[in-house]
């Protein structure tokens, strides 16, 4: 039989090497009941380790917020001294981002030992730092070698942003980066990387129509009281010429 610390140390590892099984053990991904949820196939991709570039083109409250929150949280959990940046275009939606990490750490047991925990950064007593930015030029320069970059929202950020982030991973060719949006137009880096990117980058389309949690009835609603192009663009994940 084996004892209680190499029981745990064997779970570390197993956790470790794969983020779904560690999502899925600890009930981290949760509804607005509070209920855990299984992550559905696109999200395990999200997760998966081995998929260092992701475009995630998906309808509105899909939860691209909470995976890009629980891959950041597995990253510095799991591996000392990484840096994470969540990224968005708004203070608002950073302090959202950032508050769904926050809530991930409550259901751990035992909950990891913090360093540091403000408004906007978490810092793990393995030296490891999540922070949470609002998607600026002048916010984000300053970085070296970040281990994982989430841009949410990317349809709304500036193009700036992207020729700003990119190049941290000079010094870190192993570093993560996901876009995870709706679309806004055909326009900027986001909808240039979804149509012109090769196969290095994992493209992920997750629509409305497509995702079995929705409620069928308000998916219809949705469809009588948007606009056409709005609807096709907020749920169907289309990028309308705007």
């Amino acid at each position: 039989m084996l004892s209680g610390d190499l029981r745990a140390a064997l779970q570390w590892e197993v956790h470790r090497a794969d983020p779904v099984r560690w999502v899925h053990d600890n009930g981290l991904l949760r509804d607005k009941a509070g209920r855990p949820v299984r992550l559905d196939e696109e999200q395990q991709e999200i997760l998966a380790p081995a998929n260092r570039r992701v475009i995630l083109c998906c309808h509105r409250q899909y939860g691209k917020s909470s995976i890009a929150s629980l891959l950041c949280f597995h990253q510095a959990l799991f591996h000392d001294r990484s840096l994470c940046l969540l990224v968005s275009p708004s203070l608002r939606q950073s302090s959202e981002n950032f508050r769904k990490v926050s809530d991930a750490l409550d259901y751990l047991s035992p909950k990891p030992e913090l360093a540091e925990d403000n408004k906007l950064t978490l810092q793990f007593s393995n030296g490891s730092r999540i922070i949470s930015l609002p998607g600026t030029q002048k916010t984000v320069r300053g970085f070296t070698a970040p281990d994982t970059i989430i841009i949410d929202e990317a349809s709304e950020a500036a193009d700036e942003l992207f020729t700003a982030l990119f190049p941290m991973f000079t010094s870190n060719p192993k570093g993560r980066l996901i876009l995870g949006s709706t679309p806004k137009g055909q326009r900027g880096f986001f909808h240039r990387l979804w149509t012109e990117a090769g196969h290095d980058w994992l493209k992920i389309m997750k629509k409305a129509s497509q995702n079995p949690r929705l409620d069928p009835a308000i998916l219809e609603e949705a469809r009588r009281t948007l606009p056409e192009w709005e609807f096709r663009q907020e749920y169907e994940c289309e990028f309308v010429q705007s």
